[in-house]
This record gives structure tokens, sequence and C-alpha cells, in this order.
């Protein structure tokens, strides 16, 4: 297989102006372990720029990505051990002291398990998709019928954001982590189209950053 033209421009690029600028970054982080700020659990959606957004540098940030950021209940952790295999290193070897979960708008994970949920009959070919977004059941459940079509929508990706936090909480060894004061769990939701960012408060509510 070759490897496409822009790979090999952009790596060009990359190595000649980025590497160049922060290669006593790049030359300390190999002799240190790394010690991360925060892990990020966010969506596979190439939209998503986590770094980009946070200002991220080498060693910052411990990204996992999944379809539609999802936190497994410890009753389907064996859905994606990936995700709580990542939790527990940046937890329980790095010590990180930051989670988190940062969801988005237009996120095509929750749409596809709303018009799936909705309609049982809208389902595709997706063995893993459709059994990995079954964890959206419990969000799906609460949204409010009253809401129109976008806003339900919304609410949905919040929700999930929510009720993954929860998951979190059911697990031993996170659940002390926060009770012991040392890990700080934290909820957001980026809109795209507008950059702004919600952060869930401690009354539930999703609160534009300012």
């Amino acid at each position: 297989m070759e490897i496409p033209k822009f790979l090999i421009e952009r790596y060009q690029f990359w190595k000649k102006n980025t590497f160049e600028d922060y290669k006593d970054i790049y030359h300390q982080a190999c002799k240190t372990s790394q010690k991360p700020i925060a892990m990020i659990i966010t969506c596979c959606d190439s939209r998503i720029l986590e770094n980009t957004i946070f200002g991220g540098t080498v060693g910052d940030y411990f990204i996992h990505r999944n379809i539609a950021n999802i936190v497994p209940s410890v009753d389907d952790k064996e859905q994606n051990i990936q995700t709580l295999s990542a939790v527990e290193y940046a937890l329980k070897v790095l010590k990180i002291p930051n989670l988190i979960i940062l969801g988005h708008s237009n996120c095509g994970g929750v749409e596809y398990s709303y018009k799936t949920l909705i309609d049982k009959k809208n389902t595709k070919d997706f063995e893993y998709l459709n059994q990995w977004i079954n964890s959206l059941k419990n969000s799906y459940n609460n949204i409010p019928n009253d809401f129109s079509e976008t806003e339900k929508i919304t609410f949905f990706e919040q929700e999930n954001i929510r009720q993954s936090i929860k998951n979190l909480y059911e697990y031993d060894f996170i659940d002390k982590l926060v009770n012991e004061n040392k890990l700080n769990v934290i909820g957001l939701w980026y809109q795209i189209n507008s950059g702004v960012i919600k952060f869930l408060d401690d009354n539930d509510n999703f609160i534009a950053l300012n």
C-alpha cells in the first residue's frame, strides 16, 4: 500500500515547522514520564480538536475517543474494555487529577441512536455500532416529550454526558478518588458552529463558559 500524498506533505510541513518550534519540549518529553493535567474522553468525530480548543501541547492531555463519548456502566463494562482500561491507566498509573467527558453538537452517533430508538425498524447493518449505542437507552428515555426534534437531540447529547458521569461513579476506584478529592470529574458540551462550550454545574445544568 502507498502512503497518501497528503500525509507525506502534512508530515513534512509539521516536521519542518511545528516540530522545530517545539523540539526542546519533545526532547524533554522523552526524558521524563508523562504527567497529563487531564484525561479527555471525547467522540471520534473529526471536527472535535480538543488540543486546539484547550490549547494543549505535548503531554498535556491523555485522550480517549469512542463513538459518542460513552462511558459504559458497571453492568456493561464488557461492552468496551478499551474505554475502561484507558480510564484505569489514567487514574491508577498516571494519577491524572481531572477527567473530562467532552460531548458535542451534531453528534452522528447520538443522532443515529435517536433515530434507531425512535423507530425500531430504522436499523442498518451495523453489528458493532448497534451494540455500542445500546448504552444510550437510559439517556434516550429521559428526553422530554414536549421538546422539538432539534431540542430533543441536543438534550440527548447532553444527557449522555450526565449518564456517562453517573456511570463513572459506579466504579469503586473512581468513586473513592472523587470522595478523597483526588479526582475532579467534569462534563462539557461543545457546540461546533458557535465555538461555545457549556459545562455541567452542580445543579446538573449545562451553563455556557464565559
